[in-house]
């Protein structure tokens, strides 16, 4: 029981691939065709506290993108889960990507991430009777994911696949068994007047029988300050604001709640510092609005 409690959390943590529930913010760390594909540079961070789990779950979400010579993109990309002294898994991927200009059709992208991650759990933290000794296992992985990106007009894009993880160690005889998954993620600017912009936002994953979708809507006014909604699943929901200064920093908070007929926990909080700088190379989809990082 206690190795499958474990190697439910390292399958829920290879699900998760990085994801928030600002996605938006971080497309870059599950789809490498989004490094560098709308700016030149551009990056977020993510910090999130989510109390489904009593005391806490802590988490960080990063990636740093930037395009070159005006068709290749690169990024780095790093997601980690803190769960006080039981559970922890830190993921680092290198992302490139090469963008096509289709002139009046838009662009494209399509692009690799490779990368590492590493579990470690304490096993006397699975048994709330009788716990065992302390005896922290670790597992250690090769990552590879693949994406393609596309923008056109006011419609950005993407699918790419889940983390294929291949077994590098662990100090357990704990096996693991990865199938390929899916991500889709769109979304669509409306310009509803000179003042005011509406963007919906989806994002669909699936991996080893699990299957998640959520969903944002956002409004922003003046390119600048943006209020939104968004549900993850059938029972996560949550509203979020933020700031474009100039159109080149973002600050931005989330706060959501779990809320069913068998749990309710909560707030969840989540805050984000981006930045997106110094469009040089000709763009014929030129950004209106919030960016996707």
């Amino acid at each position: 029981m206690k190795h499958l409690i474990a190697l439910a959390f390292i399958t829920t943590c290879l699900f998760s691939f990085g994801q928030t529930n600002m996605f938006w913010n971080n497309y870059a760390n599950f789809n490498p065709a989004m490094s560098g594909f709308e700016h030149e540079y551009h990056g977020a961070i993510t910090a999130r506290e989510d109390w489904k789990w009593n005391n806490g779950i802590e988490g960080l979400t990063a990636n740093y993108n930037q395009r070159i010579a005006g068709n290749h993109g690169v990024g780095i990309a790093y997601s980690g889960i803190y769960y006080q002294n039981f559970f922890q898994n830190n993921v680092i991927k290198l992302n490139y990507n090469y963008q096509f200009d289709l002139k009046k059709a838009g662009k494209i992208a399509t692009g690799i991430g490779v990368g590492y991650e590493h579990v470690l759990f304490d096993e006397s933290f699975l048994s709330s009777f009788n716990p065992p000794p302390s005896f922290s296992r670790t597992v250690n992985f090769a990552l590879v994911n693949i994406g393609v990106a596309y923008s056109w007009k006011k419609l950005n894009a993407g699918v790419s696949t889940t983390d294929y993880s291949f077994l590098l160690s662990n100090n357990d005889s704990i096996s693991q068994s990865n199938k390929i998954g899916i991500n889709l993620h769109a979304s669509y600017d409306f310009q509803l007047s000179r003042k005011f912009q509406l963007t919906p936002r989806a994002l669909f994953t699936a991996q080893n029988g699990f299957r998640d979708i959520a969903f944002d809507l956002t409004t922003t006014y003046l390119k600048k300050f943006s209020l939104g909604v968004m549900t993850t699943g059938r029972d996560n929901f949550g509203i979020h604001a933020g700031w474009d200064i100039r159109e080149k920093f973002r600050v931005s908070y989330l706060i959501s709640r779990v809320q069913s007929a068998l749990t309710s926990s909560g707030p969840n909080h989540e805050f984000t510092l981006g930045f997106f700088l110094k469009e040089k190379a000709p763009i014929r989809t030129p950004f209106i609005g919030t960016p996707s990082f």
